[in-house]
């Protein structure tokens, strides 16, 4: 039986969904079979060698391979069983396409400098279940890079919005604090950072701190306010903390969002901005062109986090992202197809 192609993004969903976290052993184990049936009899070492996995990982997996009668092992070494040469037949067109995937995540990765890419297939402006899957992806990804003593600070906005609605409750405490990253940028409450803060908290089984504070003041106003011992008390907390999760906007689009006045926008239009994330305006080479007064974490300190997970989609934000991860090497993505193959195309 082979897989008709326009069922396999559906079953790659479909299996992200029930088990994203398997999807590392199919992938592993198919690799081993094939290489097993294109060089048999082989050996473990010979296996290791040649899929750079290591000898633990391939005699864990072909042990495995082996209960399931897909490989016979013998003194001369492995060789594939029936039932095993009709699992690869079975299984090449769905891995041709997971293979495929996972070599975008691989070379956007690459081009951007960064530690991880995690790709949800399909257009996130066009479709509702693409967006739930980045929002599971990223769920996932924040559990897996988060102790039991770290400090969380969030940014806001609709994207954040759905990763932390996807974040299952825990009975255990996942995180030690999670703190706004900014100050709220008005619009809608369930968007704004402090409210997520506040609700990944509850969902990580951790203490929250929040501003309370608009994501925009005067120098002089934030000099008076900052002195308030609850609200410089938070900032502190917002500086030690070691993971960051971000959104990141199109820079003239979240001008207007900002409603930032005439004279600025019309600057930013002078100096091409293409991104905005934390209250900072950057060019496509990532030189900060404009630093509104944002309360919160600043630019500089992004150097010292352990862990910088960044959500963001759509070919309009593929410029911007191109951007900032030129200030991110310990970053980790999670986009869509589209996005992806923008980026990638605007990086070569």
């Amino acid at each position: 039986m082979s897989l008709e192609k326009e069922n396999i993004t559906h079953i790659l969903q479909t299996l992200k969904k029930i088990a994203p976290e398997e999807m590392d052993t199919v992938v592993k184990r198919y690799h081993i079979l094939r290489e097993i049936s294109s060089q048999e009899p082989i050996g473990r070492r010979s296996i290791s060698l040649s899929l750079d996995f290591s000898e633990r990982t391939v005699r864990n997996e072909t042990e495995k391979l082996s209960k399931q009668q897909l490989i016979e092992v013998s003194r001369e070494g492995m060789k594939v069983t029936q039932e095993g040469k009709k699992i690869l037949q079975e299984m090449k067109t769905f891995m041709q396409c997971v293979d495929a995937i996972m070599a975008v995540e691989k070379k956007l990765s690459h081009i951007l400098g960064i530690t991880e890419v995690h790709i949800a297939q399909g257009d996130y402006q066009n479709t509702q279940s693409v967006k739930k899957e980045m929002a599971q992806i990223a769920a996932k990804v924040i559990l897996n890079n988060v102790t039991k003593e770290s400090t969380v600070a969030v940014t806001g906005g609709s994207t954040l919005a759905r990763v932390v609605e996807a974040m299952l409750f825990s009975k255990n405490q996942k995180v030690k604090l999670v703190v706004p990253a900014r100050g709220s940028i008005g619009g809608k409450l369930e968007y704004q950072a402090d409210t997520l803060a506040a609700i990944l908290a509850q969902k990580l089984n951790a203490s929250y701190k929040l501003l309370h504070l608009p994501d925009h003041m005067s120098e002089k106003a934030f000099k008076e306010i900052k002195q308030e011992p609850t609200i410089e008390q938070t900032i502190q907390e917002i500086r030690r903390a070691d993971v960051l999760i971000l959104g990141v906007g199109n820079a003239m689009e979240m001008a207007k969002k900002r409603q930032v006045d005439s004279q600025v926008y019309s600057f930013l239009l002078k100096e091409r901005a293409v991104a905005e994330m934390l209250g900072y305006y950057l060019d496509s080479s990532g030189k900060v062109v404009y630093t509104s007064h944002s309360i919160g974490l600043r630019l500089e300190e992004l150097n010292r986090m352990r862990k910088i997970i960044v959500v963001a989609a759509g070919k309009n934000k593929a410029e911007a992202l191109v951007a900032v991860f030129k200030k991110m090497p310990q970053a980790i993505l999670i986009t869509d197809t589209a996005t992806a193959e923008e980026m990638i195309r605007l990086a070569e």
